[in-house]
């Protein structure tokens, strides 16, 4: 899905797309912060769940799981109506 379908797919495409952009943001972080010298603290999903670590690794499943499904596409009608996601032709 590219940035100008994001709004055009199904709710799990939609959400899956967030989720997916802010895991890119949280290791773009993680990794400017080691770039730095300071380690791991600019991970945002530590920094909010820190307490939990298996919350924090549910997390970055599920995050796993949407670049996944990103990268397979979607195969729901909506999403195929919005521009056939991984190669399969618009619905007529």
């Amino acid at each position: 899905m590219c940035v100008i379908m994001k709004d055009k797919g199904c709710a799990i495409s939609t959400v899956a797309f967030y989720l997916l952009v802010t895991g890119a943001i949280n290791w773009g972080l993680v990794g400017l912060g080691n770039f730095f010298g300071v380690g791991d603290s600019w991970n945002l999903v530590h920094m909010i769940l820190g307490g939990s670590a298996w919350l924090e690794w549910s997390i970055y499943v599920a995050i796993g799981i949407c670049g996944v499904m990103l990268t397979i596409g979607c195969k729901c009608p909506k999403c195929r109506a919005a521009g056939g996601m991984a190669g399969t032709p618009p619905q007529q």
